[in-house]
Formats: structure tokens, sequence, C-alpha cells
């Protein structure tokens, strides 16, 4: 994206004017953020939780004797307390099908893919963790999320990483922002300070970026210096107006229609409506001068904060905001105090003193000066007056003065005021309760997290935020067929192919067979069952339907694991007849080696997705074997025809040889007539009787040769009605 140089020059504009806005916005906040950040990391040296003015009256800076100045950081443990809650808890994003031809198997797999960017991501060691700290201590934190070129591989393909923001304090943002989670903000920035060095390396090319300060800041202003450079990343959210049309294939923007198209749609008077869509620009300052700027595939503002306590900018205030520090301070502040005068007044008072006589220590005065600072063995004294023969009293020590109870008490009322502020007793700080009981302990705990559960709910805001922006960003990042992974809330990675050219919102794709042509999935079970056949995976269409996101802040996988194996456990103990049912999710939920072989072996059969193959491959060999033995029976059919048909043709055949054979024997005179008489006679004998070797003997009864035909009226083959009369005939 080219801009003009009155284009650059507005931006630059526009970027410090929002700069000083949102300075004097927040100017409040950020000094009680400093202090509560040097609040929270006070230590001995520092002495950071002690006020200035009694620090250095009691360190002896205005003349006296130095007292001691204590500091016994209890803030910390309890601001710990809440970030290791966190810490321990599974942050993430569940994502939900709601309708438009999406799928709950396709929203499964979103989910898993945004889980992954956080794995690869290291958002919860890093972004997230990061974000919580400067919403605990000082009220605000940030993560930032980035598209970039996958590492590692030669590739154009781009990914989204989630970033940490180390000191919230460099984000300035849209002080208009209404929403509690920002989510409407319109702009955002991050300043920080870069080396000069580094600048010169990330942004080749502009090693000459102006010493002048940006245009409107005053001359003295630390923008530009000769060592660092303040670099200023600046987004900012732009409206897109559109109309949409109802056209017969369905809704369509009129951006994506060419102009006849719309013409044709006014004449009919078709249905239309405006609408709003939004992109964020990205640009990058240093100094005077733009340094990179481009569009975002976003239409968030992708700096997103976890608020602690807000306190909204009302009546002329500035806005606030406070973490647990905040709530600390002065309690910790007596505490400190009283502690300190408690070690004050013990220190100030001497060992006991030792009571005598003068005369009982004359003579031994050194060691007795030396008593309480010595370990002598034997301190002599004069047992008898040597003037007078009196017995003396022999020494004795004197009670030293207690310590004050006052101060014992101001440090256990600072330390309960210190719990009641922040609603974590002793027992939720490890302290040993009379709680005995599993449940018990439990409820203990859960008073101490909801007295704190403002952050928990403010963190799944940031969440959800973060969810809304990759799923409308991911169908622009993701915009051609690439396989990516997808991560399971147990840890376990499958890969899952992204073709926004599918027709549906998920379907499963096999390997090829043996033959080298792609497998279609069964027909009849699940998608989820589908999956587990071997070599399966699933193909998404994020651009098909719509998702929506709900935040998952709770305990981690492996605590919600381990509760789930207990209470299955304590299911299988009250009725036993379950474990052949259950007994694969009772071993599912352990954590123990082999647990997951042994599961394996106690599923049910009919959970096997191989089974549905096999039944399914079963039926249509059954269908083939089915339409083969049909075929078969067909032909047997076709062929017992032919077989009759010919037969019937044979015996037509037959009929018609014999016809003319008798029509010839009509014409036939009697001598040729009784030799075929003799013929007939003679194969009839022989078809009757057993074959024998020797043979009939020929029976000749007439002239040799061929019969003489008579004339004869009856032609051969026709209709023979009677013989006709011929002189000599055979008599029957």
């Amino acid at each position: 994206m080219s801009e003009s140089v009155s284009d650059t020059t507005d931006i630059i504009s526009e970027v410090q004017k929002r700069y000083e806005e949102a300075s004097g916005h927040t100017s409040q906040w950020r000094g009680r953020a400093r202090d509560d950040l040097r609040f929270f990391h006070a230590d001995a040296y520092n002495h950071a939780q002690w006020d200035d003015a009694v620090y250095q009256a009691r360190a002896g800076t205005f003349g006296g004797s130095p007292r001691p100045c204590l500091t016994i950081n209890k803030t910390a443990q309890h601001v710990f307390q809440v970030e290791n809650e966190a810490r321990q808890s599974q942050m993430g994003v569940k994502v939900n099908a709601t309708g438009f031809g999406s799928m709950a198997e396709a929203a499964d797999a979103i989910e898993g893919i945004i889980r992954h960017i956080e794995y690869q991501s290291n958002a919860q060691q890093n972004a997230y963790a990061c974000a919580i700290q400067g919403q605990v201590r000082t009220g605000l934190g940030w993560f930032h999320v980035v598209t970039d070129y996958v590492p590692g591989v030669d590739t154009f393909d781009q990914d989204f990483f989630i970033k940490s923001v180390p000191n919230g304090l460099s984000v300035y943002f849209d002080p208009a922002a209404r929403e509690p989670d920002h989510s409407d903000q319109n702009w955002a920035m991050i300043v920080e300070e870069m080396d000069r060095g580094e600048f010169d390396k990330l942004y080749p090319g502009h090693e000459d970026v102006s010493r002048d300060p940006i245009s409107g800041l005053q001359s003295d202003s630390d923008w530009v210096s000769d060592d660092t450079v303040r670099v200023a990343t600046y987004y900012r959210r732009s409206e897109k107006k559109d109309t949409l049309w109802a056209t017969p294939t369905g809704p369509m923007r009129q951006s994506e229609m060419p102009p006849e198209m719309v013409e044709v749609f006014r004449t009919m008077k078709a249905s239309s409506r405006p609408i709003t869509s939004h992109m964020v620009d990205k640009y990058v300052i240093a100094g005077n001068t733009v340094v990179a700027q481009g569009e975002t595939v976003f239409s968030l503002i992708p700096l997103i904060p976890v608020v602690g306590i807000e306190t909204r900018a009302t009546d002329g205030n500035d806005a606030d905001y406070a973490g647990l520090v905040r709530a600390l301070i002065d309690p910790q502040r007596m505490f400190n105090y009283t502690a300190s005068a408690y070690v004050e007044s013990v220190a100030l008072q001497t060992k006991a003193p030792w009571l005598a006589a003068a005369e009982a220590i004359e003579g031994y005065t050194d060691e007795w000066k030396n008593a309480n600072t010595s370990n002598a063995a034997v301190l002599p004294y004069n047992a008898v007056d040597h003037e007078t023969g009196n017995p003396i009293p022999v020494p004795t020590r004197i009670e030293p003065p207690s310590g004050s109870t006052g101060h014992m008490q101001g440090m256990q009322s600072a330390d309960q005021w210190m719990q009641m502020v922040t609603g974590q007793y002793q027992a939720e700080m490890g302290a040993p309760g009379n709680e005995k009981s599993g449940i018990a302990i439990q409820q203990r705990q859960r008073q101490s997290d909801t007295a704190n559960y403002h952050y928990t709910d403010n963190q799944g805001m940031a969440l959800r935020y973060l969810g809304r922006l990759l799923i409308d960003a991911i169908p622009r990042v993701y915009d051609t067929q690439r396989a990516v992974q997808s991560l399971g809330m147990d840890g376990t990675q499958t890969g899952v192919v992204v073709d926004p050219n599918m027709q549906t919102s998920a379907q499963v794709a096999l390997p090829p067979g043996a033959d080298g042509q792609p497998q279609q999935p069964p027909q009849g079970i699940s998608l989820e069952k589908q999956r587990q056949i071997d070599g399966a995976i699933l193909a998404i269409n994020p651009t098909i339907g719509r998702f929506d996101v709900e935040a998952d802040v709770g305990p981690a996988f492996a605590t919600r694991k381990q509760d789930a194996f207990n209470a299955l456990t304590q299911v299988i103990q009250a009725a036993p007849e379950l474990m052949g049912q259950i007994g694969d999710l009772v071993f599912q939920s352990a954590d123990f080696p082999l647990a997951d072989e042994i599961a394996d072996r106690l599923k049910p059969a009919s959970d096997d997705p191989r089974l549905g193959q096999a039944q399914q491959t079963i039926q249509q060999l059954q269908a083939q074997l089915q339409q083969v033995t049909q075929q078969l029976k067909d032909k047997q059919d076709a062929q017992q025809h032919t077989v009759v048909k010919d037969a019937m043709a044979a015996d037509t055949n037959q009929y018609k040889a014999e016809t003319d054979r008798m029509a010839a024997i009509g014409s036939t005179d009697p001598d040729a007539l009784r030799v075929l008489v003799h013929q007939l006679v003679s194969e009839a004998l022989r078809n009757g009787a057993p074959p024998s070797s020797e043979g009939t003997p020929a029976m000749q009864d007439g002239p040799p040769g061929p019969l003489p035909r008579l004339p004869s009226s009856n032609p051969p083959g026709g209709e023979i009605h009677a013989a006709n009369p011929v002189t000599g005939a055979v008599e029957a």
C-alpha cells in the first residue's frame, strides 16, 4: 500500500495527536502503576515499601542515630498466589459451530488450530503469563497477535503468532472504547525504545531517520536520541461500507459484482441493504518517517488487553486501573513499621544486669564488667566482708523488661488486614487449617477463588477477544489448500487439511487404495469414527458457516484428567459390573504408563471403526455376489432357452425330413419299398437289442442301386393327402 507524502504527513500527525490524547487519558494510572511496580519489587536494598520522608528520618539522614527500616515483603506472596493460580489453569479458546453450514467437526478442528498457534507461540508461558503479571500488579496487561512466515521452512505460507508485551506501559490505546474487553477500540499503538543498531538492521535504508522529533513534539523531546530510536507500531481500524444484494444464488456484496449485474438488480428492484465491514491497517513510524505500512488480515485491533480493576474516566477524572498491589500498600507499610519498631525496642534492651554489693565484687571488677559479654566459667565474689567479717549477699540477675506487646499486636493486625483486602487467608496461603476432608478443603479454596474471580473472568474476556480475532482472520491467511497442525486438549497433534474450495464445512479424506484410486469413506458412520480409520485425515473449509467462541479458563487438563479418574474409580468400586462397559474410559483418564494400551484392549468392538469398514466391505461383497449370481442365472436361462430352441428346431427339421421321406415313399415302386421296409425293421431291431460286435447282416431285397422314382403329383415336402394309386403296391 503506497501513500503520497501528504498522506504520510497526515498519518504522522494523527499518531502524534492520538499519542498525546492517550497519554493524558492515562497519565494518572501510569504514575501509579510505576509506584505499584516499585512497591511489589521492594526488598532490603531499595526500601521501596517505605515512604521516602519516613525512611530518611529513620535512616538518620536529618541527624540522629539510624533506626531499623525492615522490609518484610508479604505483598509479593499474595500477588504470586493469584498469578500462579492462573499459571496452573488451562487457558484456551473453545469454538462452537453456530449454523449457516458450519459443522461441529470443523469447529473442533479450528479450536485445535488455535491451540496449536498458542503452542508454537509458547503463549502460556510468555504472552499470557506476562499479560497476567501486568493485570495483577498494575491493573492492565497486554499481548500482541502478529502474522509472519512459517520459520525454518522455505515457503511463502504465513501463520499466526502470539507475542508478549513485557512493558504494559508502552501501549497507548483508544480512550473512546466502551466495551469491557476493549474490542471496540479503533486504534492502539506500542511505543518502544529501540537500539539504533538494531533499528538499522530491521529497517535498512532508513539509517538517516531524522533526529528531529515527530511533528508537534517539543524540541527537547526524547522521541529520537543519538543511541536509541523511539518506534511506534500503530494500528488503525477503518470502516468499509458496501451494499448486500439478494441474488438468486444467494446474498452477494456489490463490491464483488460487475457493474452490469448491479444495474440489472437495480432495474429488478431486488432487495438490498447497506453493510459495514472493518479492516485494520498497520504503520511503523520512527522519528518523522513511516518506515513500514500495509493492510493486515485482522478486523479487530490485534493488541489485546487483560484488565484488572478498571475505573472509567468520569466527571473530568482520568481513567485508572488497579491490581492487587494497590490494596496492599497501607497494610504492608503498617506491617513493616511495627516489625521495625518491635526489633528496635528489643535491640535497645541490654542483657539482664547483675545486682551485687560493692564489697562482693571488690578485686574482681574486670570479671564482672565482662560478665554479659564473655563466657567465663567462674565468676568469683567476696562472700565475707573483710572488715566486719559479716557475710555478703550473693550477686543476682535482674529480670529485663519484656518487649512491647503492642508491636506484636500491630504486626498481627497488619497481617490480618492484608488477608482481608485480598480475600486470601492463612488456609489459602498454605497454613494448616481445621479442614480435614477434601470437600472442606476445596470449599475453603473456593472462597479465595471467589474473592479474586474478577481477575479470572477478565482473563476469559481477553481470550474470547483473541478467539474472535483469529476466527475472522484464519480464512484470509489459510486462503489456499494447505496442511496445518491441530492440537488436542491432551496435547495430541493431528494433521488437518484446510481447503477453501471444498463444498462442505468438514469431511474425511482417505489415502489412495491399492489400485491407486481415491478411497471413499464408509457410509453410515460418523465423521469421528471415519477419522479413526488408518490414514484418514480431516479436511475443513473455514469460510463455510459461522463460528462463535467462548473462553475456557479452568483447571489444567492433567488436573481434570485426574479428577475424572478418581470419579470413575469410585463408580467402579460402587458398581463393579460397569467395568465391562466403561473400563476403557477408566484407563483413558489414567496417567500411568501403559494406561492407553490397556484402554485400547478394553475398548468395545463396536467402537472400532474398522468393524464398520469391514461390515460395509461385507455388504459390498454380498451385493456383488448377488449381482454375479443373478447374471449367472440369467446366462443359464438364456443358454437353456437356446438349447430348447435348438431342440425344437431339430425336431422340426426331423419332422420335415420324415415328411419328405413319406412323400418319397408314396412315389416309390413296390420293390424299392420292400428294401426300405427291411432297412427300417433292421434299424428297429438294432436299436432295441443290445449292441453286437458282429453287427447285423444287411438285408437286401430287390434290385441293387438307387430306387427309381416314379412320377407323382405329390412334390417332395408337400402335404400328403393320400397315396397315389400305384400298380403293385404292398398291401397292408
